[in-house]
């Protein structure tokens, strides 16, 4: 079933879609333990990635007073609130916390990369006149800078974050905001989130992608119905197919 009887939207995620997030975050955590290890050796990566993960989702995820916040929120003042309470549930006082925010920023940003094949793909859909967008959970500062340093913000009429609507994925509202910004579309889903990406955008009666390289759990989808990717290149086979 070809899905040129248009007109169509195609909404990917960004994190581990598009750009290999899993991957900085993991360069942000060792380049943290770096900084702090030889004042704190007792501290291990894991202890590090779990307070900060704590940290995001306790103060500044979704159903707290923090995440009304997010849009408003400058890059540095998001780090910063990460790098502190990281800090302070570790019990860490005396480590100069703009040096380890610039210090593990310059890691997480230097490992920013897209999947191969994400250019041609976006480069191919956008040359078609196809509509693209994004629908992602995460900082709005954070999230358009990983866009402006991967060289992809100029394919996309729409970014829209789970803050700014105020639900995260696999929430409907999020799917149903999408569709209140391109009324009268069909509507696409890509995405590596077997539950936030694709039973989501299937319950939203969306067709959906799922780009199993971008996801190392054992869980699958719940919902029929999605198609398995390999690679981005895969997208104009169905988009051209009759």
């Amino acid at each position: 079933m070809a899905l040129t009887t248009s007109p169509i939207c195609i909404w990917f995620d960004l994190d581990d879609t598009l750009i290999t997030t899993t991957k900085s975050l993991t360069a942000a955590v060792k380049a943290s333990k770096a900084f702090i290890e030889t004042d704190y050796p007792e501290f291990s990566e894991r202890d590090i990635a779990n307070n900060s993960m704590d940290v995001w989702l306790t103060e500044l995820g979704p159903d707290t007073p923090g995440f009304a916040n997010l849009p408003q929120m400058s890059l540095n003042a998001f780090r910063s609130h990460i790098a502190n309470g990281t800090l302070s549930r570790m019990g860490i006082q005396t480590i100069d916390t703009v040096r380890l925010m610039e210090c593990s920023a310059l890691a997480e940003e230097s490992a920013w990369s897209c999947f191969p094949g994400v250019h041609t793909l976006l480069e191919g859909l956008h040359q078609q006149g196809t509509t693209l967008g994004v629908i992602s959970n995460g900082p709005t500062a954070l999230q358009h800078r990983k866009l402006s340093l991967s060289g992809l913000t100029r394919y996309f009429t729409h970014v829209l974050l789970d803050s700014e609507v105020g639900v995260s994925k696999p929430d409907s509202k999020i799917f149903e905001a999408a569709e209140t910004l391109m009324p009268n579309y069909r509507h696409v889903m890509i995405g590596n989130d077997p539950d936030a990406d694709i039973n989501g955008a299937i319950r939203a009666k969306w067709t959906a992608f799922w780009f199993t390289p971008g996801w190392d759990g054992e869980t699958k989808p719940t919902e029929v119905g999605y198609i398995p990717i390999q690679h981005h290149s895969e997208i104009l086979g169905y988009l051209t197919k009759g």
